[in-house]
């Protein structure tokens, strides 16, 4: 009988192990995944936000951004802040940002308002600060459109998207969506 249980108990045992190992792990370390939520204009007044989500599994705390957004002709953005900015695991915040745009751009976004061109490329590369993992760095790339019957709001689509591999900082993993 205490045979049995000696083999019942190494059992439970080993099945324990296994389910253990076997069982989720939590996703740590990897960069945010950083878009253009929205971008509106008025005359050459542009209200920009961010969508910064948190693809983690434990919260990331956010010390400080540099961000910049560039169209194939002419630079968009360039965003450079300190700032403390909590996002729970698996979730989003914005950052807004309000910006003059110079006369060139302006025009870039009238040409495609009036259907003049079909979208603008652009490229979102960066780096954000967090106080876990230090420098987490990022680059998308993708395209704005006119959100039709809304003049001066355009969205972005984002077509590919490129993050650091933490075993090795000089490699990217692509994804592409």
């Amino acid at each position: 009988m205490q045979y049995l249980n000696s083999k019942t108990f190494i059992f439970m045992a080993l099945l324990l192990v296994l389910c253990t190992a076997c069982g989720p792990s939590i996703i740590k370390g990897q960069p945010p995944f950083i878009s253009i939520g929205s971008l509106d204009l008025d005359g050459r007044n542009m209200k920009l936000v961010f969508v910064v989500n948190n693809q983690n599994g434990e919260p990331m705390d956010i010390i400080g951004a540099d961000i910049s957004v560039d169209l194939e002709q002419a630079e968009l953005t360039r965003y450079n802040e300190n700032f403390k900015l909590t996002i729970d695991a698996n979730s989003a915040e914005e950052v807004k940002v309000d910006q003059l745009l110079d006369e060139s751009t302006a025009q870039l976004f009238a040409s495609l308002q009036k259907g003049e061109l079909i979208s603008l490329p652009f490229e979102l590369e960066g780096r954000v600060n967090t106080i876990a993992d230090g420098y987490l760095k990022f680059h998308n790339k993708g395209h704005l459109y006119p959100v039709p019957g809304r003049p001066g709001q355009f969205r972005s689509a984002t077509t590919h998207s490129n993050r650091v591999d933490l075993e090795d900082p000089y490699k990217t993993i692509e994804n592409k969506n």
